[in-house]
């Protein structure tokens, strides 16, 4: 699958509430999507995945620790899951057939909790005033991390919130996961963009329902879509689900870290 380039993000969570006004200028973008205090309350998440992109589409059934970010990822064609910072997956090291499995396991859950996930802890916030995109303004916040915060540190991104509403729009965002990086200098990384298409109501949280990748070039999408995420039947729980639950089955192979 030629991969439009996603990030991930392998938090080490420490479980407590950081008070909005920490947040800056996403501070509002937080409150219009239903509180960074509603998201840090609910234990689990699931939801069905279909990922588009040149070679196909995956789809599959996703589950997640939202206190551990521990993960289950199952599918007809794969089993991948995550425990304690060890990612497994079976039936084989290509099944995802060339994504590495680290990579996938937590880069779609990371977009679908944006803007929360700018919320965790080693996230580091910066407003950049107004930007322009299509011709009209939002507030731009650039998200750094902390060293050694998750398996690619030196990601960054930059947020667009609508100054009316206060949602989200896009992300633009570069990939510093290390297969994919190469050894490039992060200034010579291509810029890539997440467009969010539609929100949906989810259990007090606006999450998003479709969104679509693109490049991005001289503060603009650039060219067709690279592949769209679409995200349905999401269900949260209070409570975080059982450990068991993403156990590395005895037949799944370790993936590596890079």
């Amino acid at each position: 699958m030629n991969s439009p380039h996603f990030l991930v993000r392998l938090c080490a969570v420490v479980c407590f509430v950081i008070a909005p006004s920490c947040f800056g200028q996403l501070e509002r973008c937080l409150e219009a999507h239903g509180t960074v205090a509603r998201w840090q309350s609910l234990g689990s998440v699931e939801y069905d995945l279909v990922w588009e992109g040149a070679k196909g589409a995956k789809k599959d059934h996703q589950l997640f620790n939202l206190k551990t970010r521990n993960g289950l990822i199952t599918s007809e064609k794969y089993t991948l899951g995550s425990s304690k910072g060890e990612v497994w997956i079976k039936p084989g090291l290509d099944a995802l057939g060339g994504t590495p499995p680290r990579f996938y396991m937590w880069t779609p859950f990371y977009f679908f909790g944006m803007p929360f996930v700018f919320a965790d802890p080693g996230a580091k916030q910066e407003s950049l005033g107004k930007k322009s995109f299509q011709g009209q303004e939002y507030d731009a916040t650039r998200v750094t991390f902390k060293s050694g915060t998750g398996d690619s540190p030196d990601d960054y991104y930059v947020a667009y919130v609508e100054a009316a509403t206060g949602r989200l729009k896009l992300v633009e965002y570069v990939v510093t996961f290390p297969s994919i990086r190469k050894g490039k200098p992060l200034e010579q990384l291509e810029a890539h963009a997440i467009l969010f298409d539609e929100w949906q109501q989810a259990d007090g949280l606006l999450v998003p329902k479709a969104a679509r990748f693109y490049s991005w070039k001289n503060g603009n999408i650039e060219g067709e879509p690279l592949g769209k995420l679409s995200f349905s039947t999401i269900h949260f729980t209070a409570q975080p689900p059982d450990d068991s639950k993403f156990t590395k089955l005895a037949d799944a192979v370790v993936a590596p870290l890079q």
